[in-house]
């Protein structure tokens, strides 16, 4: 018998193999971790490469397009190729795995992108060109790819650092769901004041330093506050409405704040009116609630 040739998965002609064994690599690593943490993950591919990303990823209501690139971690690579499509996406991002070479186990990951909600940084105007000349000894460009060096990126060596670049933190998962629930409440009237109905679009930048007993109201009840946490039946909107209001916000993120504000609003409608200390702790809790949407976006 002949002995078969020793296959090295390193080379040009297994690409196609190896990109598809290290896809399998990185969402058995990420679904693992998340798993692990009981939080659960969508996984879906794009239908053809001009799509701009390989994977849409989405775990606690936030959606990536993820374009994913490997190489190995002793590679010398300065830069990869990256579709411009990706930066149409609303949190496109580029994963580039380093891998080794021997056990096939991701050393570490190099992360461009943003925030979650944010768009992908500017990718630069250095376009790619096919790497064989035509019979005039041109390289073409490839106007849909764009050249980023490696140094833009940031190298990320735990899983867990990854997903909270993909996925953010406890914060800034709440100020989306936060987005996400005004998205759904019915739309101002066009004589609410310009700077609620933004706010109402989640461009918590609009909120103004301070505002009038009358707009707190108002601002409170843009959202539905016993649904934003939870409150919805009728026994547990009545705990709430009978319980203690809190005076202190450190331990508050903005949907559990803005609740609060809501609930509180609706006891003293039924109670004997606000009071001075009532209006001091709207003055409070509000500023308190802008405070942490205007640093979320920034």
């Amino acid at each position: 018998m002949t002995a078969s040739a020793t296959f090295d998965p390193w080379t040009a002609h297994a690409s196609v193999l190896r990109e598809k064994v290290f896809e399998h690599i990185f969402l058995g690593d990420l679904t693992r971790a998340l798993l692990r943490a009981g939080r659960r993950c969508e996984v879906l591919r794009a239908e053809f490469d001009g799509s701009g990303f390989d994977l849409a990823l989405e775990a606690d209501g936030v959606l990536r397009h993820v374009q994913l690139k490997a190489m190995r971690a002793d590679g010398k690579r300065a830069d990869v190729d990256i579709h411009v499509a990706l930066a149409a996406k609303p949190s496109g991002c580029v994963i580039w795995m380093l891998v080794d070479p021997d056990t096939f186990i991701t050393t570490a990951w190099r992360w461009f992108g943003g925030k979650p909600g944010e768009p992908l940084p500017q990718l630069g105007d250095k376009v790619v060109r096919h790497a064989k000349a035509n019979s005039q000894g041109k390289k073409s460009e490839r106007p849909d790819l764009r050249k980023v060096g490696r140094g833009r990126f940031e190298t990320v060596t735990t899983i867990d650092g990854l997903i909270e670049r993909l996925f953010g933190d406890a914060h800034d998962r709440e100020v989306l769901g936060l987005r996400a629930h005004l998205a759904r409440q019915p739309a101002l009237p066009p004589s609410a004041p310009a700077w609620m109905r933004l706010v109402q679009q989640g461009m918590f930048d609009a909120l103004p330093e301070q505002i009038d007993p009358d707009e707190s109201v108002d601002l409170a009840h843009i959202v539905d506050g016993y649904a934003l946490v939870g409150l919805e039946t009728p026994d547990a909107i009545q705990m709430a409405l009978a319980g203690r209001r809190p005076d202190n916000f450190d331990d508050l993120g903005p949907a559990a704040l803005w609740a609060a504000m809501f609930v509180e609003h609706r006891r003293l409608r039924f109670g004997s009116g606000e009071s001075k200390d009532d209006l001091r702790w709207f003055a409070d809790a509000y500023a308190r609630l802008r405070s942490i949407l205007v640093s979320a976006i920034r």
